[in-house]
């Protein structure tokens, strides 16, 4: 029931956050640095808008992007069982995923769930992921990873296929999309935000650890200290499919989110190739490297304004009825808070109205009268409700006077008017037919006999 009941909690929360983002601005990094990774998907969380995407439902590879699934499943079930659950890791895991990326968990060694999430998403590891999925499904890893796609599909993605518990299997793939719900999805959960955000964790003691240890995040966009020309203020958290490259080549993809003065925006970079990294470090990051461009990008360009001011009418409308005004001034219920070019104002933002001809009186003030669609680039940002921004009462003598000359000119009172002509005039007929009748009635002969 537990675990039920923080499904659905999980799910709430998500669905009041997001489902899939409403509006897109199609802003254009490429002025400032030109994206080469083979997709990517930029969100702003505060309005919900897609500030830039590229090929966004192009299905890559996961990799060990597949652990953050796993760990969505993870905290939805044991999300308060963190501290108090443990698992030991088993011999045939800590075989299978020998020379891979790990954390040194090793077989016969007690872990509580906390402890392996912060391996997995600090340490890429691959034995936390699979180490503590083989216990909690009760050595059914096939069940697991059902789960982990039911999960998947509950948050809404559309693109993803999950295989193992830890991205090693070739048949783990994703979206850029799909990558931005499961982050948004576990952002919801505050134990992920800390864990994820951190950038070292001190592993205690274990059966074949006589000391702690210190993991340390494959992040080094947030550490000032030991990040270089990575690092970011903004950053928060984040995740890369692989660890860094050093020896190896290929490509790279990393989901992480920012915030800076209250703006917070989701970053998906996939598939980013070795090229791209040029700040000269010997393990390279090129996912991360451009996601740190993508970061100054958005902060130094843009910023959340308010497309419109409540304070302000926008547009008046004709009223009816009324000896007060003739006109009806209307205001914005909402500034509806969107993405604008840190140079500009909301004067960029195109007004379409949506609004009735006229109103008629009365009129309270806050009455919805119409809406107003705004656009930017091209793009509708949102609608807004237009509302009276006075009372309006309504003259009696106008209205009804109003109303009988509809009276007049009505379809109604020109039916009556018509079946009462044919009236009149079947029985003038009638009338006539009779008299015509009695004439001739009278100038008959009586015969006697």
């Amino acid at each position: 029931m537990k675990r039920f009941l923080a499904l659905l909690l999980a799910l709430a929360v998500l669905c009041g956050s997001l489902a899939l983002p409403a509006g897109a601005v199609g802003y254009d990094p490429s002025t400032v640095y030109q994206v080469q990774a083979s997709s990517a998907y930029i969100v702003n969380t505060d309005t919900n808008i897609i500030v830039y995407e590229k090929n966004s439902s192009q299905q890559l590879y996961a990799g060990g992007l597949t652990k953050l699934m796993c760990a969505a499943l993870v905290l939805t079930n044991y999300a308060d069982q963190l501290d108090s659950r443990t698992f030991q890791m088993p011999f045939a895991i800590s075989d299978y995923v020998y020379g891979t990326d790990n954390a040194d968990m090793r077989s016969g060694e007690t872990f509580t769930l906390r402890e392996a999430l912060y391996a997995m998403l600090l340490r890429n590891a691959n034995d936390a992921a699979m180490g503590m999925a083989y216990q909690l499904s009760g050595n059914d890893l096939a069940g697991w990873v059902s789960q982990m796609n039911s999960l998947s599909q509950q948050i809404g993605t559309t693109g993803s296929t999950w295989t193992d518990a830890c991205g090693l299997d070739r048949g783990n793939t994703t979206t850029a999309v799909d990558m931005y719900l499961i982050l948004r999805y576990l952002m919801g959960f505050d134990a992920f935000v800390q864990i994820a955000g951190s950038y070292t964790f001190e592993m205690p003691a274990k059966e074949k650890h006589s000391k702690s240890f210190v993991l340390t995040s494959q992040n080094v966009a947030l550490s000032k200290s030991s990040g270089g020309k990575f690092y970011r203020s903004a950053m928060r958290g984040g995740m890369c499919d692989v660890t860094a490259y050093k020896n190896d080549s290929g490509t790279q993809s990393y989901v992480s989110w920012a915030s800076s003065d209250g703006e917070t925006y989701i970053f998906c970079v996939m598939g980013s190739p070795d090229r791209c990294d040029t700040y000269g470090y010997a393990n390279r990051r090129p996912a991360l490297f451009e996601t740190t461009q993508l970061m100054d990008w958005v902060y130094g360009s843009f910023s959340i304004q308010s497309a419109l001011d409540t304070d302000l009418a926008i547009a008046e409308i004709p009223v009816k009825y009324s000896t007060d005004t003739d006109t009806l001034m209307l205001y914005p219920d909402d500034s509806l808070l969107t993405i604008l070019p840190s140079s500009s104002d909301s004067t960029v933002v195109q007004k379409f109205f949506h609004l009735p001809d006229y109103v008629s009186a009365p009129v309270r003030r806050g009455d919805i009268v119409g809406t107003v669609e705004l656009k930017l680039a091209g793009e509708t940002i949102g609608s807004v409700n237009l509302i009276a921004g006075q009372d309006v009462t309504r003259n009696d003598l106008l209205f009804a006077a109003d109303k009988f000359q509809d009276f007049l000119g009505s379809l109604y009172l020109r039916v009556v008017i018509l079946l009462s002509l044919l009236s009149v005039g079947v029985y003038g007929l009638w009338r006539l037919q009779d008299a015509f009748r009695r004439r001739g009635g009278s100038g008959k002969k009586i015969r006697r006999h």
